[in-house]
């Protein structure tokens, strides 16, 4: 499955890659600061910003560019978990922070849900980002079930205020990693999730800003992701000859627990090699959207790369989707296989 290449490449250097168009990545909180550390260690060339209220946490990482906010407050510490101070502390920087999310056309914000940075901080920097006029794509992972309770409830009551101030959500769970990396150390899982947010990152930017088989530009990717309330990440991966493959691994493989044949927008990117055909992509892309809304917007992109002269890998992102992480969760259609739903792909 596709995951065991995003584990294999987190193991290793990853391309680099750059966007004329202006991008940011914001990292909130120890989670966001520490992705935001990863995937500058993956070349990725756009601005990157980590802001936190824990100044050792931060100050010990090799970061692009630091922002402490709350040290009146905090005195350099942590929030506790408190995220209504973490709305306040970020109320407060409002101003400041502003400054740092001015200034560009896409703007993704990276945060670890259920901490009070993250949490409280997090949706603050969104609402400002989307006020710059910006689109805001904010990734955020939900906490693993044995960290309690209260923090998990804590991610859902973030989750919501994200919802509100971003143009989409994209929800990581960690516990999915479980799932699809249980044998791999602490870190490398992490950075396992950080690769796929890297590379989520690097076809959305690619897709928009660089000539390929299929193209799509900027208001393509806002008229899918504008209103696109939540939203999953799929990946997938298959071998050239049975790309029918790469869309069941996609399909069975969501990153949080969704059910995603409701979504209302798909962005499709395909990366295969020079035999890739016009064709493949289509029936690709017909298998990914053959049970989301009949109305939905989808958008497609797809490269030439010569790494994949053998494989296909599918990154998508659907939009809209429902979710058990948020109250209006409905069931459209019940105990289906996932599988059984897929066209045949010839």
């Amino acid at each position: 499955m596709g995951w065991d290449s995003i584990i294999k490449e987190a193991l290793s250097e990853g391309p680099k890659y750059s966007s004329d168009f202006r991008v940011k990545i914001i990292g909130v909180g120890g989670g966001g600061t520490n992705s935001i550390y990863r995937l500058s260690k993956m070349g990725i060339n756009v601005d990157m910003i980590a802001i936190n209220t824990d100044e050792r946490h931060i100050m010990s990482l090799d970061l692009p560019k630091k922002v402490i906010i709350g040290k009146n407050i905090t005195k350099g510490s942590g929030l506790g978990g408190n995220m209504g101070l973490g709305e306040t502390v970020a109320r407060q920087a409002s101003k400041a922070l502003y400054k740092f999310v001015d200034g560009a056309d896409l703007i993704f914000v990276l945060s670890a849900l259920g901490g009070g940075t993250g949490g409280g901080v997090g949706p603050v920097v969104a609402e400002l980002a989307r006020k710059s006029k910006a689109l805001v794509v904010s990734i955020v992972t939900m906490p693993f079930k044995a960290e309690g309770k209260n923090r998990w409830n804590n991610a859902k009551i973030a989750l919501e205020k994200f919802r509100e101030v971003s143009n989409t959500v994209v929800v990581l769970d960690n516990n999915r990693l479980l799932e699809f990396a249980p044998n791999i150390s602490f870190s490398k899982a992490f950075m396992a999730m950080d690769v796929l947010v890297g590379d989520l990152i690097k076809n959305v930017v690619e897709t928009v800003n660089e000539p390929s088989f299929m193209n799509i530009d900027f208001s393509d990717l806002r008229t899918v992701m504008h209103k696109g309330g939540t939203s999953t990440v799929l990946y997938g991966e298959g071998e050239y000859y049975s790309p029918e493959d790469a869309v069941v691994d996609a399909l069975n493989n969501p990153l949080m627990d969704i059910d995603y044949r409701g979504a209302t927008g798909a962005l499709i990117h395909i990366t295969g090699g020079p035999n890739m055909t016009l064709r493949m992509v289509y029936k690709i892309s017909e298998g990914i959207t053959a049970n989301i809304r009949d109305d939905a917007e989808v958008k497609i992109g797809a490269r030439i790369d010569e790494r994949y002269r053998n494989k296909i890998k599918i990154t998508t992102i659907l939009t809209g989707v429902h979710t058990p992480y948020v109250p209006e969760r409905s069931y459209l259609m019940q105990g289906s296989s996932m599988g059984s739903l897929l066209p045949m792909i010839m």
